[in-house]
């Protein structure tokens, strides 16, 4: 196959998966109306979820087709594209906020995750056993959400309800082809998903076999990237349309199910080694950079200004463009 036709079914898929993504958010948008205020933590987790399902179907179908560490790439690549792009660059739009609680809530969980991530990752392999034990680790997480949305001031919980269905709803920059939500968009979206994760996931590696390009490089590189764009569309729209909060719940509920359910998932299906230069530079720095990101946010709070200012998404942004240009110096 030849490369331009490559780089062109590459793109097809990027905007494949952009737009069956916007349908499906779009779908979830009259089951969050129903759950409204009375299941607000079951509407909070399905934002989550929904942000998730490219990396998910990329990664997965990355390794059923026997390219486990593409699949790696993609996920350590998309955690942390969500805090160098999707929050560096909205927080360069307009600095960023966000409830206290939810920090405490969502934020610490994530870095506890990421550790526990490298931790098990320390003897150099993932076995079947810590991928249920990261997949379990998602539980206290969900039941946490329930059980903090539960306890919400009625008030709060009609403004969270507003806010959910406005993330859902946020088309990104694509063309605006609408189809009206129901049952039937939602299976329709997903499966157009899983067949544009399916040629995106295809694509890369053919891609590879001609480039001779080191799977975990493309992982981290397109493989994340190409996922993760809709996440960095939707959020600079909310962030331009003044939801200064979307960008960081948003990454922080996508960064947590990549991690456990993803990574998990991948895990239990296929257990597999990793090399030393994954541990001590990926999955290193993949905590680093959300450390850096929490110490903004508190920094914020203790010096009574935004969570995120521009400078700080700078940081971030400089911080991961760094990453990637040691990464492609390295190999």
């Amino acid at each position: 196959m030849p490369i331009i036709l490559m780089i062109f079914l590459l793109f097809i898929s990027i905007m494949v998966i952009w737009k069956s993504s916007d349908w499906l958010t779009d779908s979830l948008v009259p089951v969050a109306e129903r759950l409204g205020t009375s299941y607000i933590a079951v509407a909070s987790l399905l934002v989550s979820f929904a942000l998730s399902i490219p990396e998910i179907f990329t990664a997965i179908y990355t390794t059923l087709l026997g390219h486990l560490t593409i699949g790696l790439g993609v996920i350590i690549g998309s955690v942390m594209a969500n805090i160098g792009l999707t929050i560096g660059l909205s927080a360069m739009w307009k600095p960023l906020k966000v409830e206290k609680s939810v920090v405490v809530r969502d934020g610490i969980y994530l870095v506890v995750a990421a550790v526990i991530v490298l931790i098990f990752g320390s003897d150099l392999q993932y076995t079947r056993s810590e991928g249920a034990a990261l997949l379990v680790l998602f539980i206290p997480y969900a039941l946490n959400v329930w059980f903090f949305e539960k306890w919400r001031p009625h008030k709060s919980k009609k403004e969270k309800a507003s806010s959910i269905k406005k993330n859902l709803s946020l088309p990104g920059w694509f063309p605006k082809i609408r189809m009206k939500a129901s049952l039937l968009t939602f299976f329709l979206s997903a499966l157009i998903l899983v067949g544009g994760s399916y040629l995106f996931s295809f694509t890369l590696i053919n891609l590879n076999e001609v480039l001779k390009i080191p799977e975990l490089l493309l992982g981290l590189t397109a493989g994340a990237l190409g996922p993760v764009m809709p996440n960095i569309a939707a959020a600079l729209q909310g962030t331009k349309k003044g939801y200064k909060d979307a960008a960081l719940t948003e990454t922080f509920g996508s960064n947590i199910f990549t991690l456990l359910i993803t990574l998990g998932v991948i895990t239990i299906m296929s257990p597999f080694f990793i090399a030393g230069s994954v541990f001590y530079f990926d999955l290193t720095w993949m905590i680093i950079i959300h450390l850096l990101m929490l110490a903004f946010i508190i920094k914020g709070y203790h010096y009574r200004e935004e969570s995120l200012t521009r400078f700080e998404g700078i940081a971030l942004l400089v911080f991961y463009l760094v990453l990637l240009v040691v990464h492609l110096v390295m190999f």
